[in-house]
This record gives structure tokens, sequence and C-alpha cells, in this order.
């Protein structure tokens, strides 16, 4: 009885063998290092040097090749671009989400790769241009991003993001509870 389905088994197994060979792939990661470095002191200064980089779920679409940038440390610097031009993946490098294929990227004259992932990633403050929100309190969507922080560092991240005038006019401020609608229209 089970024989029809044997089929649809192979079929499955073909299917997900990219899927999983993706999962599976080589990357370095902080546990086949020796050394993690993290950093006395932070000045931030990121430098890509000749970065390539491709998707790993689409090998063959080449992203960055020897892609260069310098951001100063204290400097604003705007990444402008049409959708897919790389702008979202310049963070994703930087937060190590993805590693690059060959160049460096570089903290302070540090290649990221050489420092402990979980040091680096709490050195970063990030407000993307569409941010998600949970159906929790302001301060409690704000702890998602440190789940330790105090009144004073929930207040000055609200403040660096400027969103604090816009929380200070709700009556509950950060104990606002943030509600989640989903709309949808249906077309006749």
């Amino acid at each position: 009885m089970a024989a029809p389905d044997v089929s649809s088994f192979l079929r499955a197994t073909a299917a997900a063998y990219p899927i999983f060979e993706m999962i599976e792939r080589n990357t370095l990661s902080n546990t086949s290092k020796k050394s993690i470095k993290k950093l006395e002191k932070v000045d931030g200064h990121i430098e890509f040097k000749d970065v390539c980089f491709g998707y790993p779920s689409r090998p063959d679409v080449t992203i960055f090749d020897k892609f260069c940038l310098d951001i100063p440390s204290g400097k604003i610097v705007a990444l402008v671009g049409g959708s897919g031009s790389g702008k979202s993946t310049v963070i994703s490098l930087i937060e190590r989400f993805y590693e690059p294929l060959f160049g460096q990227i570089l903290l302070d004259g540090n290649d990221i790769r050489d420092l402990d992932l979980k040091w680096l990633r709490k050195q970063i403050g990030l407000v993307n241009q569409e941010p998600a929100l949970f159906a929790a309190t302001i301060r409690e969507n704000i702890l998602y991003g440190k789940d330790d922080a105090t009144l004073e560092e929930i207040t000055r991240a609200a403040t660096l993001s400027e969103a604090m005038s816009f929380i200070n006019n709700l009556p509950d401020r950060f104990e606002t509870q943030v509600l989640i609608f989903t709309t949808m229209k249906i077309f006749n």
C-alpha cells in the first residue's frame, strides 16, 4: 500500500536536499575560533574591504563584487538605492547574519569574524525602516533589544530613536499597550 507514496517521498527528499545543504553549509562560527575577541573600547569605524557576497539560497547571484565602503566613527551615513540594491544586506553583514564569501568587514580595524558574535550584536543599535512591534507595552517592546535595560536606558533608546515626544503624549507613556491590527481588502 505504501508503494504509490514512494515517488512522493523521493520528490520531497529531492526538494528538501538544497534546503538542508544550505542549513548545514560550512560557515565560520565563533565556536570554531580559538580566540574570540571583545574590544575594550568601540569607536565605531566600519569598513568593507573588497567584500564579495551572494545569498546561500541563491549562490549563482552575486550581490556584492569587491564592494568597498568606509563609515567613519561618529558620522551619519545614508545607504540609498532601489529595492534589492543591497542596503539591508550591508546591515545583515555587519550584524553577521551572513558572512562574506571574500573580503573583510572591519570594526575599528578588527575583522568582525574574529569578534565574539553575541558581544558584537550588543554593540549595535538598529532601528529598521519598518519596525516590528509586538502586542506588548512600549517598554516591553524596547526590552526586546536588551532584556535587562534600566528605565534610564529605555528612555535613552526612545530619545535616540526620536520616539520620546510621541511616547510622552500617550497617557500611559512606556506602559501603553501596543495594539496590532491587520487589514485586508478583498476585491470583487
